[in-house]
């Protein structure tokens, strides 16, 4: 399990659920655009709730590590969700100063897709408005700058 940070509030939620929700935070940045995302999370009673977040490049968001959970969540739709959308939103990938490579969209490293060095396609066709988002809102805007054109990066 893992805390959220954001905006001083803590949004507890499964490990794997709070990296993607960080890796799209950082494409979303690296693009110069924005989303909004409802975060599968646990409540203070113990249910499972979700949390809505504005993600972009003005975003601080942190995660710390939280008393493990056996009723942690997880949504393996909602981080295929997030992936989906990281590889619409742009070309422009975040810098990873461990010299790593973060999730790239559907083929990330979590389902079997590149590791490592690896290169990952970032083809595809580019968000678009009002096409759904990760929080199941329309995406605002148009395509992103740069097009969809296929690059391998």
């Amino acid at each position: 399990m893992k805390y959220i940070n954001y905006d001083g509030s803590m949004i507890l939620t499964g490990d794997a659920i709070a990296d993607a929700v960080l890796d799209y935070a950082a494409i979303l940045g690296a693009n110069s655009r924005t989303d909004t995302v409802a975060i599968p999370a646990v409540a203070d009673d113990g249910s499972v709730t979700r949390t809505t977040v504005l993600l972009g490049p003005a975003s601080e968001l942190t995660l710390s590590a939280a008393p493990d959970d056996e009723l942690e969540p997880e949504d393996s739709a909602f981080i295929r969700h997030l992936r989906d959308a990281a590889q619409r939103v742009g070309d422009e990938l975040p810098v990873d100063a461990d010299g790593g490579h973060r999730f790239r969209g559907a083929d990330g490293p979590d389902d079997g897709g590149p590791r490592g060095g690896e290169p990952a396609s970032r083809g595809g066709e580019p968000a678009r408005g009002g096409e759904p988002a990760p929080g199941g809102e329309p995406v605002p805007g148009g395509e992103p700058a740069g097009g969809g054109d296929d690059r391998t990066r």
